[in-house]
């Protein structure tokens, strides 16, 4: 099959995405209906009970929320164990993102902080994120450094600089060579006088970039127990720093006068960036929301702009991506893999969005996974970004 063709087929699939919304009730009742033939005792596929069930690898998880001398929020930062036990994932999470969810109601990580604690702050990141978090701490300027005291000095490239306040001078926009209180500040300075949260937000991202290429192959003096569980977040810290690390940060938007009548300081975040992130890196913490199937979906590398834009609809007719694995080998043609015949109906309405497909015979059942969907290019290379 030609690329023509099979764009034209995706343009079609996607412009049946307002229909789709239309009748989002559909997959709804149907995954309900199917949960309740679970429920009874006849609903069981017996053959699929002896399928070999695969966990997910554990990757423990850690808020990191940061306060000023004024104790106002000014970084959340969460922290994900690579499966090896060593090394993971450091992702910066906007202070000022909306957990509100409705015009009428928006509310910033911010101002949850303010309202009821690092508490209220995990419960905001938790519900956002759609993950479960381990472990959280908050600290203070002085706590910060000292967490960062190991790396010795951090190189940054900050795209705006920090301000000075009564003590510290002006750390300059550009490259620096930060100690552990410089890079402290970047995560506890408050931004420029009149400036929103988001005018630092970059250099909170910055200043993680720095501390990724400072903690390199690892940097944790004496050795770390990598099948060690962590029981605390300075365990998770110790892990984390002792092997590689990659970081980023999380896309958030302006609202509009009419999303946000209030003019509260709040960014909505990239929900389907936000599940592509914790759905790659931490399968096992991601909790379904919706009330439709639970999909992990599978891709090779190269496509993430598609798996993504396959995020956005899936998540608009109300199923739940809990796992994303885009490191596979190519494969032309798209199949699924449903080990439940009670989710054979859900199945074959996920089936219609992806165009022509296989039904594949599973070999194992992976936990907390309704459907398996492993796109091929036939699929990736149609879909309009």
């Amino acid at each position: 099959m030609t690329a023509l063709p099979s764009r034209r087929r995706k343009r079609s699939v996607f412009m049946l995405l307002g229909t789709l919304l239309t009748v989002a009730a559909v997959p709804v009742l149907g995954y309900v209906g199917a949960r309740a033939i679970l429920d009874s005792e006849g609903g069981t596929d017996a053959l699929a009970d002896n399928l070999p069930i695969v966990p997910f690898p554990a990757t423990p998880t850690a808020l990191l929320a940061t306060t000023d001398g004024n104790g106002r929020l000014t970084s959340t930062t969460v922290m994900v164990l690579d499966p090896s036990g060593l090394g993971g994932s450091i992702i910066s999470v906007p202070v000022n993102s909306d957990i509100g969810f409705s015009d009428d109601a928006r509310l910033s990580l911010q101002g949850a902080y303010a309202e009821g604690g690092l508490e209220s702050a995990v419960a905001g990141v938790e519900s956002l994120l759609r993950i479960s978090l381990n472990f959280a701490t908050e600290m203070t300027p002085d706590q910060a450094a000292a967490l960062l005291e190991s790396l010795g000095t951090i190189h940054v490239d900050l795209p705006a600089a920090v301000p000075a306040d009564d003590t510290h001078e002006v750390i300059p926009e550009g490259e620096s060579e930060l100690d552990a209180a410089g890079a402290a500040r970047v995560l506890t300075a408050p931004p420029a006088e009149g400036a929103l949260e988001s005018s630092r937000r970059h250099g909170v991202e910055a200043l993680w970039v720095g501390v990724v290429t400072a903690v390199g192959d690892g940097a944790v003096d004496g050795p770390v127990d990598a099948a060690a569980t962590p029981a605390s977040f300075s365990d998770v810290v110790t892990h984390l720093f002792a092997g590689p690390t990659q970081t980023r940060g999380l896309s958030a938007q302006e609202l509009t006068a009419e999303q946000n009548p209030a003019g509260i300081d709040v960014e909505q975040v990239d929900r389907a960036e936000a599940v592509f992130v914790f759905a790659s890196i931490a399968p096992g913490v991601v909790f379904a929301v919706a009330e439709g199937p639970r999909i992990r979906l599978v891709a090779p590398p190269g496509y993430d702009p598609a798996v993504k834009r396959t995020i956005e609809v899936l998540l608009v007719v109300q199923a739940n991506v809990v796992s994303i694995d885009t490191t596979a080998s190519p494969v032309e043609g798209t199949v699924l893999y449903v080990p439940d015949d009670f989710m054979i109906p859900d199945a074959k309405l996920t089936a219609d969005f992806f165009g022509e497909v296989e039904f594949g015979t599973p070999t194992e059942r992976i936990d907390g996974v309704d459907i398996t969907v492993v796109m091929g290019t036939t699929y990736l290379d149609g879909v309009e970004i």
